[in-house]
């Protein structure tokens, strides 16, 4: 499923004093009920459950209903299930603080679970794991990323990685093959704006902090497992030159313009996307998730998709990786053993609709062991691949840290808020990353810090 942005979690300590005022116990009121709510209310003697679900496009939210809510409703037919799409983060934080809401709801992953978890505004979910096994049924990397403070407060619901897209139809017609070292990789860049193309397409002008899908994958790809891993955990100052090259190499390239043209403050999502799909950008460092956007929105583009070359010697092409989003259970819900079966529901009772989504409507799929690249027969040829990378990286151990499932929420914070200070020169690298080294040791110290593989 396309992910047009991810929004980077508020303190919910920020948003108390409004929600305890703002929310009067009710849902927001945004339009997005779905068919399933509409026949599913007041069945009389059954149990009730508001689910609220992330809104991605209409496009998607309407297959959502047929993958999901009506296989929900059939499970459960005699309880009362609302499924509310959210109106955006904010709002739901808001209404989480002010201790209503719904139920059961979807955030964009781990790093935004704990500042739920920290408010104490979800809850605990370690006797239902126990309950349902769901350790044995996650992987090991996705199901460690769930926790705070030694307990368990989310699950994952998809995975994904960073990658780099490239137009297949750009490069012939300039007859360049696609780049296995960073040299290579300098000269297509290096030729791309001899000829007036931008090298990699990007803009955030519409959601700021896009600029983690850039750092998780420079900081990663530069670093290596290892390092990236030890600064993570205070163990490795982050001026360290193993970790800084990431850094000070993706700001080189885009003050010389190879990454949106030094214009990517002036350009949204969407013009990133058509900028590369159009031809007029040759690459584009992306998500996963955005294979399914580009085969469905521009069918006539021709792209092939890869992880990073290798662009710091001795560490290979590395797989940045992430959970795509977690569900996690209200503290003030009322029925939290119904709300922990439907979960449970979620991954286990509907797991064959699942696959269909993912190869049909190109959702994204679960962190689950059961599932695999063998599992998505007739999947386009093109997904398939990328799908195999990431299960490729998984195996290998080569992969790295998006910051949305592995970075404390402060350091992620701050670093979406500054990244383009770096860019435009307002910001000295070794003050940025003294900031986030600080941000890091004190999340440590304090248990915050986002559990590693």
């Amino acid at each position: 499923m396309k992910k047009v942005r991810r929004i980077a979690a508020l303190g919910l300590a920020g948003v108390m004093a409004l929600g305890l005022t703002a929310c009067g116990g009710k849902t927001a009121d945004n339009g997005g009920t779905t068919e399933a709510v509409k026949e599913s209310a007041g069945k009389v003697g059954g149990r009730t459950l508001v689910i609220s679900m992330e809104s991605v496009t209409a496009e998607a939210d309407e297959l959502r209903k047929d993958y999901f809510d009506k296989q929900l409703k059939a499970a459960f037919p005699d309880d009362n299930i609302t499924i509310d799409v959210a109106s955006d983060a904010q709002s739901l934080q808001v209404q989480v603080a002010g201790g209503s809401g719904p139920d059961l709801f979807h955030l964009n992953g781990p790093t935004d679970a704990v500042e739920y978890a920290k408010a104490d505004r979800i809850i605990d979910l370690s006797s239902y794991a126990d309950k349902y096994n769901w350790k044995d049924l996650f992987y090991d990397w996705a199901y460690g990323t769930s926790y705070y403070d030694g307990k368990l407060y989310s699950l994952p619901n998809s995975f994904e990685g960073m990658v780099v897209y490239y137009n297949t139809d750009v490069f012939e017609a300039n007859g360049w093959e696609k780049p296995e070292t960073l040299d290579e990789l300098i000269a297509v860049c290096s030729d791309a704006q001899a000829k007036g193309l931008i090298p990699f397409s990007f803009g955030n002008s519409d959601y700021q902090g896009a600029v983690d899908w850039l750092y998780s994958t420079f900081l990663s790809c530069y670093a290596g497992p290892d390092a990236m891993k030890e600064a993570l955990e205070g163990k490795r100052s982050w001026t360290d030159p193993e970790v800084r090259g990431g850094i000070d190499e993706m700001v080189d390239w885009w003050q010389k313009g190879y990454i949106g043209d030094k214009k990517s403050q002036a350009l949204t999502g969407d013009d990133m996307v058509s900028l590369f799909a159009s031809g007029k950008a040759a690459m584009m460092i992306d998500g996963t998730w955005a294979s399914n956007s580009l085969i469905t929105t521009y069918p006539d583009c021709n792209w092939d998709v890869e992880v990073m070359p290798e662009i710091h010697d001795g560490t290979g092409r590395i797989l940045p990786l992430a959970t795509g989003g977690c569900f996690a259970i209200n503290k003030s819900c009322k029925d939290p053993e119904f709300a922990a079966e439907v979960l449970n529901w979620i991954y286990t009772g509907n797991l064959e609709t699942h696959i269909k989504g993912v190869v049909e409507a190109g959702f994204q799929p679960f962190p689950i062991k059961t599932i695999e690249p063998e599992s998505f027969t007739g999947m386009n040829e093109k997904m398939l691949d990328m799908y195999q990378a990431l299960f490729d990286g998984m195996d290998s151990g080569k992969v790295g840290y998006c910051s949305w499932t592995f970075f404390p929420s402060t350091a992620r914070n701050y670093m979406n808020e500054n990244t383009d200070s770096l860019f435009l020169g307002q910001l000295s690298a070794d003050d940025y990353l003294n900031k986030v080294e600080e941000l890091v040791k004190a999340a440590v110290a304090d248990g915050s810090a986002p559990q590693l593989p």
